[in-house]
C-alpha cells in the first residue's frame, strides 16, 4: 500500500508501526544460542512466537509458543524477524503474506548486497512474493528498534523512549548509536536499520518519521538513494518542519566503492549531495559521533542561534584555548558590556579572577554561590547567546574548604540549570581524564537534567554554527 498526495508523492504506508502488538522470530538458531529470539523475548512487551520446522523445545522459552510455521500461530502476527538461509526466504515470505504479517525484517544477506546477478534476481523475486502487502526492512538489515514497545534486536538496549528517530542503512552503525545513547543521555523514538532497502527505503522511512508524532529530531546515515526517488525526497523535504541531521557515507572515492559492496547503494557525487543538503536545510555532519552530539544539543535546548558565546573557565589558559577554537569555527567571544562587567565585579573578591569574556573564576569557583550569581548575570546579557563552562573533574572530586558537599553539588546543579531558565545553551566541558569514579553519579545527574556534557571542545564547537545556520534558515 502506498500514500500519494497532490504532488504525486509515492511513499509506502507505515502507519501501523505504532500499533505493533505481536511478533515472530523465524529461524531461531540453536548454534547461536537462539540469539535474536532471546533478545526480543527479553524486552518485547507483546506476544513473541518462535518459528522453526524442527525445534519443539527451546530452553527458557514457552513450549506452547513454538510453531513449525507462522501459519500455525493461532493469533495475529504483526511483525516477523526473519533469519533463515537465502534459499528459504522466498518460502517464508509466502507464508508471511498468507498470515497477514504487516512488517518483516530480513536479517539474511547475499541478495543485491552480494553484487551478483543471482542475488539481485532473488531480491526482485522477494518483492514479487511480498505482493506489496508485507512491508520489508532489509534484506541485510537489523530492522526496527522501538523502545516504547520493547522491540530490540540486541540485549541491553536502552528501554526509555525518547523523541529522536534514526534511519541507517548500516546495522552496525545503529548498534553503536544505540549503545552510545546510554552514555550520551539521548533517547530514541525509533531506529530503522534498512540494509539493502529492497522495499522500504530511505525516502519511505524519512516520510514516516517526519509525520511520526513520537519523533521530533531525525538522524540519518545514508550511503545513497535509489534512482528515481529524488523527486519524492525533494517533496518530503519541502514540507518538513523537523530538524534532520545527516551523515553521508561514501563521499571519498574509496568510500563510494565500499558503499557499493556494503548495501549495493549508488552514493553519487559528493558536491551534489552537499549542495542538496544546503538547499533543503539539512544539517550535514562528518562522523557518527557528531551526528549523536548534534542530536544531544538540540534535544537539550531546541534549535538555537549561538554566534556570540561567553566562556567561563577555572583555568585562564584553558579559556584562551577555548576562545581560539570558537573563533576558528566562525563564532565570537565578544567582550561583555561595561554594565555586565560592573555587575560581575561586584561578585568577584579573589585575586586572579577576571570579569571580562573569557571569564576566569580561578579559586573563587569554590565560593559556588557567587559562581551561580555570575552565570545568571552573564546569561541575562542580551548580547550573549550561550555559555561554555570549563569544569574539570578534579575540582568536583576533592574540593578544598568545602564542608557541606551535598549543598556544594546541589548549587552546581542549579548553576548548570540556568541555561534552561534563560533559554540559552549552557554547555559543560569535563575533560575525560579528569573524570574520577567518585563523581560518576554527579555527572550522570547532570546529563539527566538535560545539560550537555562533553569531554573535548572539538566534540561540539564545530556543531554550533551548523545548528545556528539551521535556525536562521528555518526562521525565514
Amino acid at each position: 500500500m502506498t500514500h500519494s498526495n497532490s504532488s504525486n508523492l509515492n511513499v509506502k504506508d507505515l502507519s501501523f508501526i505504532n500499533d505493533i502488538k505481536s511478533m515472530a522470530v523465524i529461524g531461531p538458531s540453536e548454534k547461536r544460542n537462539f540469539f535474536f529470539l532471546r533478545n526480543h523475548q527479553d524486552s518485547f512487551k507483546g506476544k513473541v512466537y518462535a518459528i522453526h520446522p524442527r525445534s519443539e523445545e527451546i530452553p527458557g522459552f514457552p513450549k506452547e509458543d513454538i510453531y513449525a510455521s507462522i501459519l500455525d500461530v493461532p493469533g495475529e502476527v504483526d511483525f516477523a524477524f526473519i533469519a533463515v538461509p537465502p534459499k528459504l526466504v522466498l518460502h517464508v515470505m509466502n507464508e508471511c503474506v498468507k498470515k497477514g504479517v504487516k512488517l518483516v525484517t530480513i536479517f539474511t544477506s547475499e541478495f543485491s548486497d552480494a553484487g551478483t546477478e543471482e542475488g539481485k534476481a532473488l531480491e526482485q523475486e522477494l518483492l514479487k512474493r511480498a505482493q506489496n502487502e508485507v512491508r520489508i526492512l532489509g534484506p541485510n538489515g537489523l530492522g526496527l528498534f522501538y523502545p516504547k514497545i520493547g522491540l530490540a534486536w540486541r540485549q541491553h538496549f536502552p528501554t526509555t523512549p525518547g523523541s529522536i528517530g534514526f534511519i541507517a542503512q548500516s546495522g552496525g552503525i545503529c548498534n553503536i548509536a544505540i549503545y552510545s545513547s546510554i552514555e550520551l543521555g539521548i533517547e530514541f523514538s525509533k531506529v530503522f536499520s534498512f540494509g539493502n532497502g529492497a522495499d522500504l527505503d530511505f525516502v519511505d522511512l524519512l516520510y514516516f518519521l517526519i509525520n511520526d508524532s513520537e519523533t521530533d529530531i531525525i538522524l540519518c546515515y545514508i550511503e545513497g538513494i535509489k534512482q528515481g526517488r529524488i523527486n519524492d525526497l525533494i517533496a518530503i523535504l519541502n514540507n518538513n518542519k523537523k530538524p534532520i541531521i545527516v551523515l553521508k557515507g561514501g563521499k571519498s572515492e574509496t568510500g563510494i566503492k565500499a558503499a557499493k559492496t556494503h548495501t549495493a547503494s549508488v552514493s553519487g557525487d559528493r558536491v551534489i549531495w552537499q549542495t542538496f543538503f544546503k538547499q533543503y536545510n539539512v544539517i550535514e555532519v562528518d562522523s557518527l559521533e557528531q551526528l549523536l552530539h548534534t542530536a544531544r544539543l538540540i534535544a537539550c535546548y531546541g534549535i538555537f542561534d549561538a554566534k556570540n558565546l561567553a566562556v567561563l573557565s577555572i583555568s585562564g589558559g584553558y579559556g584562551v584555548v577555548l576562545v581560539d577554537i570558537i573563533e576558528k569555527y566562525g563564532l565570537k567571544v565578544p567582550p561583555f558590556p561595561l554594565t555586565t562587567q560592573n555587575e560581575i565585579n561586584k561578585k568577584l573578591f579573589m585575586p586572579g579572577t577576571s570579569s571580562n569574556n573569557p571569564l576566569d573564576f580561578a579559586a573563587q569557583f569554590f565560593a559556588i554561590d557567587s559562581v551561580k550569581e555570575i552565570i545568571d548575570i552573564v546569561l541575562s546579557d542580551k548580547s550573549i547567546d550561550g555559555l561554555i563552562l570549563d569544569l574539570p573533574g578534579f575540582y568536583l572530586s576533592f574540593p578544598p574548604r568545602i564542608q557541606d558537599l551535598s549543598t556544594f553539588y546541589n548549587t552546581i546543579s542549579e548553576c548548570l540549570n540556568l541555561g534552561h531558565i534563560h533559554k540559552k545553551p549552557l554547555i559543560v566541558i569535563t575533560q575525560y581524564l579528569t573524570r574520577l569514579n567518585s563523581i560518576h553519579d554527579f555527572l550522570l545527574k547532570v546529563k539527566q537534567r538535560n545539560v550537555p556534557l562533553f569531554g573535548d571542545p572539538l566534540e561540539f564547537i564545530p556543531l554550533l554554527p551548523k545548528i545556528s545556520n539551521y535556525f536562521i534558515k528555518s526562521s525565514k
